[in-house]
């Protein structure tokens, strides 16, 4: 009956609807995306992923559920369109997208080259585009789609132009198809904070501790603390969610 809930969903709703689903997460190996791999990982589910680097046998090792690894470039169209046909030879279906890949630089736009803008516009927003284009035939009915934002994209950020310029394109795009995709597919954003990632880790303690400063909680958040979103997001939990964001911050940008 139209505009009724799926039964199904009333079904697996204490199983969080993640149980051996199909798991797409590109940028697999940074440190978000580990975190977010290990907290499906201990719901059995099939995982597809993808980075720009070999294969990190150490930490894939470490996993229960079964994966299949593709060093792919997700600037290039081509690339993401090869492990597509992959994947569908393999799987046929896909339940989750989850984009954790990006490019960050600290470059002020006098410095910035063509060159570099393309790249960062390349890889922080036209690879959610190009991803979602290409697997869109194989989302199966109540699919989750989920796309990684920043801070930078709803406030801007000083030498992170194109960065913050990507970010809020990745906002516009999630807003946009929640629309077209709709019900067949869900589609949300998470926008983080300042996280204990390899990037804060290269800083200094001075400028390290600033920014600690600067947010209400006065700690960074934790890989596993975005995992966690991301994973709600990708539950019967959120069900009723789409076209929407969530800031994992620690109450350093509030709307």
């Amino acid at each position: 009956m139209k505009g009724v809930m799926h039964p199904s969903v009333f079904k697996d709703f204490n199983m969080n609807g993640l149980t051996q689903k199909t798991v797409v997460m590109t940028g697999a190996l940074g440190g978000i995306a580990k975190a977010t791999i290990k907290a499906f990982d201990e719901h059995n589910v099939n995982f597809i992923l993808m980075d720009v680097v070999g294969e990190d046998s150490k930490f894939l090792s470490t996993l229960k559920s079964p994966y299949t690894y593709f060093k792919c470039d997700l600037s290039c169209s081509d690339a993401i369109d090869q492990v597509k046909g992959e994947v569908e030879a393999r799987f046929k279906t896909v339940d989750f997208l989850i984009h954790a890949a990006g490019l960050y630089q600290h470059i002020e736009l006098e410095d910035l080259s063509y060159e570099e803008w393309n790249r960062q516009i390349s890889i922080n927003l036209n690879a959610n585009y190009y991803l979602i284009k290409s697997f869109l035939p194989l989302l199966a009915e109540q699919s989750a789609i989920v796309n990684m934002s920043s801070i930078a994209g709803h406030q801007g950020s000083i030498a992170h132009t194109a960065y913050a310029t990507a970010k809020g394109g990745v906002l516009a795009l999630t807003k946009s198809l929640a629309i077209e995709l709709a019900p067949k597919t869900r589609i949300n954003t998470i926008s983080p904070g300042l996280i204990d990632t390899a990037m804060m880790q290269g800083m200094s303690d001075e400028k390290r501790n600033a920014m600690i400063n600067s947010t209400p909680l006065k700690r960074l958040g934790q890989p596993e603390e975005i995992a966690q979103a991301i994973k709600f997001l990708c539950s019967s939990g959120a069900s009723y969610i789409t076209g929407e964001n969530i800031h994992v911050n620690g109450g350093l940008y509030r709307e």
